[in-house]
Parts: C-alpha cells; structure tokens; sequence
C-alpha cells in the first residue's frame, strides 16, 4: 500500500445504512422475499486460499507486535540517538551513573552499537540501573512468565550479576532475576522471571536493568529481548496470533506491501540479512512507515506465521522497485533476480542445497510449502513501463525455468509474459462502494490469470487510538466478499489490509485487528473476516434472492458430507423477511446455527470497549419445506446446516456461457458450430465477433429433464446439442419425447478441478469427448477410436467459462431508435439533451434536430464485438456512456475505461419483452429511464435510480426504425 497515493480510490455514491434490528427465526410458511439456495449443485469449488492475511511491518505490525520482544530499540539503533532512544537511566538512594551509545567494543560486525551504563556512585542493588519503555508502554499480565535474553559484558571496576526488573513506571516491583556474573567479554545471559498475582493488566510499566554487585565502572547491553510465552514457541505474541489463526487463513502475504520494497535499495527487505541467529542480524530503517525495524522477526518468522496456522506464504518477493522511484536498470537487475531464486531456495530448497542449508541451521528442517510467489507490489506505480518491459520478464523467466509447478503473481497486469494470478488492491471510505462491487469478477475471463485480491477496506477508520474500521464498512466489505467467493473459480485468494495497528502510534486509518502492547481487539471487520474464513465448504452453490433488493447479497457453499454455510449480507435499513429454499436436499438438519453480526452502521469497538459490536450466535429450526428467517437491516448473517443430497456441477440456466475443452497446455480450444454442425475451434478474446458467438451457447432447463441441460447454438438460433448414436448434431426442436431426451446433457465432475463431463440422458455410460476436432460420445476403453483411453480424462473435461458472446439476443447493427417499456412514456425515445442521456416525445412530425437527437447508430461494442454502443448520428464522434450511473454523450477518447463505459450487452427484456442493455463493466446494472434520465441501474441499491418500483420496465427497451433515417 501507499501512504500518499491509493490504487483503484473508488469514489461511489455513499449508501444510507440504518441501524439494525434484532434476528429472528420462525417455522416455515409463505413468506416473499425468497432465498433459494441449490445444494445439490455447484458452480465452482473453493480454493484452501480463499481467504488470508497481508502482512508488512505498518503500525508497528510486527515491530512492537508480531515480535513479542516487549523491548524497544534493542540494539540501540534508532533513530542515532545518544544516548539511545527509549532507554533512560534509573537510580535510587546513593546511586549515580550516566547512559551513551558504545562502539568501542562492539558485540560484532552487525550490532556495533551498544548501551553502555557509567556507574559513578554504586549504593546496592537497584541502585543505579537503565529503564527500557518498551514500545508505547511494556505490557505485563499477572501470573506469567517473561523470559529475558541479552548480551552483556562488564569493565573498569564492577564485579557482579545484571538484574532485571518488570516494574510499574512508578517503581512497583512485578517481577525480578539475577543473571550469573557478567565478565569482561560479551556473553548471552537468559533469566526468567514470573510476575506476581497483584500485577495489572497494563502497559504502565518498564523493563530495569540495574548492576548487582559492587564497584564502579560500567556495564554494556545490546541485543536485548524479554518476551512472554509465544504463540507455539514461535517467538510471535500469542493474542495476535491467536487472532490471525482464528480466521482459518489459507495463506500470508509476507512479507507484503511497501515494507518489501523500502524507499531505497538500501532500505527494502534484504531477506539475507534477516535470517541466521537475531544477534547477526543488522537491522534496518523502515523508511516506508518511520521506525527502526530490528529484524528480529526476519525471513523465518513470515514463513513461520503462515505455517504455524496451517496456511501456507504467499512470498513477495522485491522486483527492483523502491518507493522513491528508483527502477534497478536492465543491465543491473541479475542479481536481484539472483537474490530471488537464492530465497525461494531457503524457503523451499533440500539440506543438501546452500540456501536450504541455511534454513536447517535456522531450525527449520523440512522444506516450508509454497505455491505462490509474487513479483513485486503495486509496480503499477512504475509508470516508466520497466516492470512489464523487462523487470517482470527476467524474474518471471528465471522463476519458471528453476521452480516451474510455482504459480506467479504479477502486481499489476502485463502483456510481456502471462502471469499465473493478478493481485488487485481495492480500498474506498464507502461502504456502498464495496456493497456495489459484490459482482466485481462475474464476468471476469475464466481462461486468463487467476486473481488475488491481495489488499482491500473500507477506509472508515477512527482517530484518538482507535484506527480501526466501522460496522458499515465491514458490511460492505462483506458484501464485497460474498461475491469473491462466488467467484471462487476465479478468485484464488484475498486479503484485508492492513491487518493490525498500534493503537498509540498508527499509520493507517483502519486496520483488521488494534493493540497495545498488553491487549488487543478485533473490528468489526474483523468478524467479518472470522465468519467468512472458519466457515467455508468446498463446493461453491447456486443462489437467488428473489424479491429482494439488489443490495442484498449471498453466498453459499458446503462441503461433501452436506455441512452447508450460507452467508448474507443486507446493508439496506429494513430488515429482510425471507423463506429460505434448499433446492435438491434430500433431507436437512433438526438444527442450525445463525452467527449474526448487526447493530448501529456507525459503531466501532476500541481498546476499552472490544465488544461493542461481536457476532451473536442462536440457534434456529431448518426445514426441508423450505423455513422462515429475517436478516436484519444492516447486517452480516451466517446460517450453518447440514443438507444432505448428491452434488453435480450447474450451468446457470437463461444465460449464456462457453465451454472450454481441457486441452493440456491450450487455452483457446471451446466447443464451437461450423455452419450447423458442432465442433471443437480455436477462439481468443481477440477472435471476430461471429466465431465468438459460434462458441457460445444458451442454457436451458434440460427438455427431458429438469435437473440436467440442453443447449442451443448462439449462432444458429432454434439448434441444439443433441445426440445421435455415438456422435453429436445441432437438431432444430421436434415433439416428442426422442428429441427432448436427445437434447439433454446431465452434468457429472471433471477430472480436473472446476471442470465437468456432459453425460447424455440416453447413454449414462458416456461422456461429450473432444476427439480431434470432433465431437464424439465417448466411453474410455471401448471399440470406437474415439473411445481410446489416451488423453480421455482431459478430452472429457469442460469448463464452463464466461460467454464468449456477451449479449444472449442479437440487435441489428446500424441506425435504430429505442422506446422504454416505462409507464406512462408511451411515445418516447431514448435520446440526449445538452450530452446528457434523456427519453424525449418524439414523433415523425417532431423537428430535425429531436429526430437526430432520438437517434443512434448501433455499432460493435467499444469494449467487446459481442455487444454494442451506441454512437450518436449528430456528433458522430460521441458516444452514450455512463459516468457516475448517469448515461451522458461523451467524445471517445480511446481510453480502455471509456470503451468499457460505452459498452452495453444486449439481454433479454427484464420485463419478458424487448431487450435490456446490461452495462459492459457493472453486469448488475442496466440501461434505466427513471424520471425521463437515464441511468444504469441495478434493481434495488444506494441511489434514487436503483429504486425498485417500475424497474422491470424501466429497463426494458423496444427497437424501433430510425426517426432520422439518414
């Protein structure tokens, strides 16, 4: 992330939340809306990275917080200060002494600098000491043991042992340990020390060391550590930890963010100087966020917080990008691209390799798993083009070739090399932003790179110590979340950044979880992220909320022994009283669970009051019939169940897709139409717009039965895929049960993961096969040549991807005006006034001007042939676009945004007549009248135009004949 400059700040109309109302749960009766949840069918399965973490050292994250060493400024390093910073000196009685900073002696090459205490006057023990303020205050609880480990040496007069004191700021004694005498040469000294019942919970308190012995001269300290227990002897502070595992993360960005890339080359995350006994390791300035980093929770630590909760890292490495601009040139980037291959190696790499090596030295004798790695971050700040000119390529390249079953992350989209995933950052102080991106990915390329959501929030954090988020924010986040799982084909992971602050000295206005350095306490946000991540099956189900706003999200899934989990999200201000459906089950439990996270938009928990807004678990009666539930306004529901049924892949019936032949190393092969007869083609993004239509299809309810498909050709309407004998035809309908059984396709699992086979209804034992450029009905091992069993798996493996062919009806091209199906605009046209979108009475007798005005001229889409734009005849140079929802007549500057903005697909009537103009880039969204403007609009959501009262046909359109025909 960056401190000044945001990537993709959407700036939305801010949506109106209430305040929530209490949960309810009734027995099961006729109730509108309807929540209808199909799990005996799945549209995607779930990825063990769905949800994660990002951590970089913001907000004191990690020094000060995931590092339980409670001591701050260790090695005397920050900020140059002498004497060094956040020690001072502490005496009592007759004692006297001085502190500096020491390089005369030092402890070694890396830590030079040391904390040197001139004991003047020696009056007993305690009497002359150095205090340490830890990190905004030492946090101590009663009854627990600290362990203190540092470097220590004497000279001049002094004999004797150092003590250690955890004390109140006031002196109190909490508890205290004397090492072994110190001596003239550096040594390690460990004591333990348990603190007693009377000690509060606090952060009021230092950490003393004070010479106990007699004689003058001076004492020497550096590398100091005192921590309390740490989360599985990871030397990472449990309560943080604890909370990170609690969301079930699958993966940990680390170590992520700027933090990775520093200000300087000098300043980035040097991994090599972060491994290897903490007393080697030199530390550096964390320039991105201001404070010394120690590096005492180096390399090992990232992987280890990722392992530790059974996740696994998602490794950013540095890409020769630093926040000042500087771009490593061409000619010197090697070693870098070196540096990278040599830490993958630590992380990855057998005893037997020098990296690996390392690693087991360092304690870890296993290899660490890893899938992921990521080439830098947010490089789309590099505007000099390096990244995809050939900082990307050379990493990439040089990745590939040692380590090739790893998946890369490219931090900003590239055409030199196509990445395995692309990390997106997305943040906005408004909820409704989020709540109206809840379909961000639904039409996303299945073929192309998967995506990361490696950062996301809503900014609404708090000021005075609290700087984390509200429950309005979360809740759009929720929604936000709901639909990336939805898209789970597509979406391999996300993150919310950032994920911790210090309450007493922050970055970053909202983060997941605050501290200080006794206590911390999740966000709202934080929930959120709890309810989604420890509740998630593997299999992605088929949803629908009828008669219900448009803001009002869902997302089911569950798992192969029917444990099913249904989350909904109603930002809106009026409860939601529902039935809710579960299509297909054969039975369901006696009893489930509804976790429930509601309450006043506005509110937002802290340090001194961390439960103002927890999730609220009762208990409610499920039903086979169907069951009644209100969700209440503003809120985050997660219903928990188990129903039991059989689970097949689903097509989303009355839309159209693509399917995409599992052709090993070929993404471009889809089951296609040659004239009138099915085939296996060749097809791009960038193929014309007819043989993108020939490789797309309709879905439609199975003819022959319900719960299986038949699907009819996009380019020859009225064809379907229909067998005949072992091969496949496209067949015009015909009565009778032949055809309807013909024509029917039932689902079945791939063999790889997110495809699926098309079993024909009258031949179970076979399966849809590509067969050179054919398609046969295969059985593996039979007497066809099309049944032999080589390549059978992946020539009987489709997937289903987003239509090729946007629009599901066609529109001739060409001049046409357009009439809404809007009450009480009878005779009126879609047409502009002063370049904004209006519906104008025009009539063959209405003047030139208001002809041409109600006039356009349909053309391929700007964005995709397989819709359109419309292109005004007057101003042939403008064209209808929305911008902020509203429709306008703008001048095309070439820009990919205005393409996708001046882009609509041709649907079906929303109303059952005429055509609905569904926005390119917000497929929830359609061309509207509302009140004689035009808008795109969804049915239901956070402006006027959403409104739902008429939006069927207000969004339907007539064509019509030119008004100006010429």
């Amino acid at each position: 992330m960056r401190a000044q400059r945001r990537f993709a700040m959407l700036t939305l109309t801010t949506m109106l939340l209430g305040i929530g109302v209490s949960v309810s749960a009734g027995t099961a009766q006729a109730a509108s809306p309807s929540l209808t949840i199909q799990v005996n069918k799945t549209s995607a399965t779930t990825s063990s990275t769905q949800w994660g973490h990002i951590v970089e050292d913001i907000g004191h994250s990690v020094e000060g917080g995931l590092n339980a060493n409670l001591v701050r400024n260790s090695t005397m390093k920050e900020g140059g200060a002498n004497p060094p910073s956040s020690w001072s000196l502490v005496t009592s009685g007759s004692g006297a002494g001085s502190i500096s900073t020491d390089t005369s002696a030092p402890l070694n090459s890396a830590n030079q600098s040391a904390l040197k205490l001139a004991v003047t006057a020696n009056g007993g023990v305690g009497s002359v000491g150095v205090a340490n303020s830890g990190f905004y205050g030492v946090g101590l609880k009663p009854k627990v043991s600290y362990t203190a480990t540092f470097f220590a040496r004497a000279s001049g007069g002094f004999a004797g042992s150092m003590r250690v004191a955890l004390e109140s700021t006031a002196g109190t004694v909490y508890a205290t340990a004397d090492t072994a005498s110190l001596t003239d040469t550096w040594h390690r000294y460990t004591v333990d020390m348990l603190t007693s019942a009377a000690t509060p919970v606090g952060t009021n308190n230092r950490i003393v060391f004070s010479p106990n012995g007699t004689g003058t001269g001076a004492v020497y300290l550096n590398v100091v550590q005192v921590t309390p227990p740490t989360y599985r002897d990871t030397g990472l502070r449990q309560d943080l930890m604890e909370k990170m595992a609690s969301i079930k993360p699958g993966f940990w960005r680390v170590p992520g963010g700027n933090y990775l890339e520093g200000n300087t080359l000098a300043t980035r995350f040097d991994w090599k100087a972060t491994i290897g006994s903490v007393e080697t390791r030199p530390g550096h300035q964390n320039d991105a966020w201001g404070y010394w980093s120690t590096d005492q929770a180096g390399l090992k630590a990232y992987l280890d917080m990722a392992e530790s909760t059974g996740a696994e890292p998602l490794l950013g490495l540095f890409a020769g990008y630093t926040l000042n601009g500087t771009k490593v040139a061409q000619a010197d980037l090697q070693p870098y691209v070196q540096d990278a291959l040599d830490e993958i190696q630590y992380v990855t790499g057998a005893a037997d390799t020098t990296w690996g090596a390392r690693r087991v030295a360092d304690g870890h004798p296993e290899p660490y798993q890893l899938n992921y790695v990521e080439i830098g971050n947010e490089d789309f700040f590099d505007t000099s083009g390096s990244y995809n000119s050939y900082r990307f390529p050379m990493f990439y390249d040089a990745i590939r070739a040692a380590y090739p079953d790893l998946k890369i992350v490219a931090s900003t989209p590239v055409n030199s090399r196509t990445p395995d995933v692309l990390d997106d950052h997305y943040y906005s102080n408004s909820p409704s932003t989020f709540t109206n991106m809840a379909n961000q990915y639904d039409l996303t390329s299945r073929t192309g790179p998967k995506i990361l959501v490696g950062e996301y929030a809503v900014t609404d954090g708090g000021a005075n110590s609290n700087p984390t988020g509200t429950l309005g924010g979360a809740v759009g986040e929720a929604a936000f979340m709901a639909g990336l799982l939805r898209n789970a084909d597509v979406v391999m992971g996300a993150s919310y950044a950032p994920a911790l602050a210090d309450v007493k000295n922050f970055s970053w206005a909202t983060n997941l979880i605050g501290f200080d350095s006794s206590s911390s306490f999740g966000s709202p946000s934080f929930y959120v992220q709890q309810m989604f991540g420890a509740n998630k099956g593997e299999y992605v189900l088929p949803t629908s909320f009828a008669d219900a706003s448009a803001q009002v999200t869902q997302v089911a899934t569950r798992d192969s022994a029917g444990n099913t989990y249904i989350h909904v999200v109603n930002p809106t201000a009026s409860a939601v009283a529902a039935t809710v459906h579960l299509a297909g089950a054969r039975s369901v439990s006696d009893t489930g669970t509804a976790t429930v996270l509601t309450g006043d938009p506005a509110a937002r928990n802290s340090i001194s009051a961390p439960a103002t807004v927890v999730p609220v678990t009762s208990t409610f009666t499920p039903a086979l019939a169907g069951f009644d539930y209100t969700f209440a306004a503003n809120s985050v529901t997660l219903l928990t169940l188990k129903a039991k049924s059989s689970i097949t892949p689903y097509l989303p019936t009355g839309k159209p897709l693509s399917l995409r032949v599992a052709v090993p190393g070929d993404s471009t092969q889809y089951v296609a139409t040659s004239g009138t007869a099915p085939v296996v083609a060749s097809v791009t993004s960038a193929s014309s717009g007819d043989a993108r239509k020939a490789a797309s299809w309709l879905v439609h309810e199975g003819f022959g039965d319900a719960d299986c498909y038949s699907l009819e050709s996009r380019s020859n309407p009225g064809l379907y895929l229909r067998r005949s004998g072992d091969t496949v035809v496209l067949s015009a309908v015909e009565d009778g049960n032949t055809f309807a059984k013909e024509a029917t396709f039932c689902t079945a699992a791939g063999s790889l993961t997110n495809g699926l086979s098309l079993v024909p209804k009258t031949a179970t034992t076979r399966s849809l096969r590509k067969y050179g450029n054919q398609l046969y009905l295969a059985v593996k091992g039979g007497s066809n040549a099309w049944d032999t069993a080589t390549g059978f798996s992946s020539d009987t493996t489709f997937f289903p991807t987003t239509s090729l062919s946007r629009s599901s009806v066609d529109v001739p091209l060409g001049r046409a005006s357009f009439q809404p199906k809007s009450a009480s605009y009878a005779g009126y046209s879609l047409a502009h006034f002063a370049f904004l979108g209006i519906v104008s009475q025009t009539t063959a007798s209405s003047s030139a001007t208001v002809r041409q005005d109600s006039t356009f001229t349909v053309v391929p889409g700007l964005a995709d042939p397989s819709c359109y734009s419309f292109q005004s005849v007057n101003y042939t140079t403008r064209y209808l676009r929305h911008n902020n929802y509203r429709i306008r007549l703008d001048p095309n500057d070439s820009s990919a945004l205005f393409a996708a903005d001046a882009t609509f697909c041709a649907q079906p009537g929303n109303n059952g007549a005429g055509v609905s103009w569904q926005s390119y880039n917000f497929p929830s969204r359609y061309l509207r009248n509302y009140n004689g403007e035009v808008w795109i609009a969804s049915n239901g959501g956070s402006i006027a135009s959403d409104a739902t009262s008429g939006w069927a046909d207000d969004t339907s359109w007539t064509t019509i004949a030119p008004w100006a025909a010429s």
